[in-house]
């Protein structure tokens, strides 16, 4: 009898448990998708605050060593993300989409910003921005979103509740504006995609 699977599956389960507390509590979504994983952790920190310029320097480092363009802070994107991490807080959730709050392109529009591609990462649990980044590039699907070709700029931001789980909800929303809706301008009317 072959014992491989037995060892490999053992193999993964260590690598699993070894890696749980740097994963925290993390959940991705790109524009119109569904969050494709909860990563849970344990703890609870004190308030943590965020650079944008120095988070978007650090993105954009990662980015351009895989051949990606450099992001930029958007001041449209890091209000989003703010008003985003300030619900979940609130309601001291973790989600794309916390009770009483707009999806994610909702959110995008009544932000004002007119997203060609964007895509949103969120966690809660992370003591500042190096954990939350560690997190989100441990995991596939929001490592795909930090390295999401196309997307030029971001906002991000965190939110403390002393009186939650987690205690810091951390967004991060990258993306890039519609092009053919700044060529045509802003009374261009709707956009139809024409058939090549």
């Amino acid at each position: 009898m072959d014992n491989t699977g037995l060892t490999r599956r053992s193999a993964f389960r260590i690598i699993a448990v070894g890696l749980a507390p740097v994963f925290m509590l993390s959940a991705c979504a790109s524009l119109f998708d569904k969050p494709d994983e909860l990563i849970k952790g344990a703890g609870r920190p004190g308030p943590a605050t965020v650079n944008p310029g120095s988070a978007a320097r650090t993105i954009s480092a990662y980015r351009t060593s895989r051949g990606l363009s450099a992001v930029s802070v958007d001041s449209k994107l890091t209000a989003i993300a703010r008003g985003h991490s300030q619900a979940m807080a609130r309601a001291d959730n973790m989600s794309h989409r916390v009770r009483g709050e707009s999806s994610f392109p909702q959110r995008l529009s009544q932000g004002g910003y007119d997203a060609g591609i964007a895509v949103e990462n969120v966690s809660a649990g992370h003591r500042n921005f190096d954990e939350a980044l560690a997190g989100w590039k441990a995991s596939p699907g929001h490592n795909a979103n930090l390295l999401k070709p196309g997307v030029t700029q971001m906002g991000i931001a965190v939110a403390y509740t002393a009186n939650g789980k987690y205690g810091n909800f951390w967004t991060l929303v990258m993306a890039a504006p519609d092009d053919r809706r700044a060529t045509l301008g802003p009374n261009a009317g709707p956009l139809v995609a024409v058939p090549r």
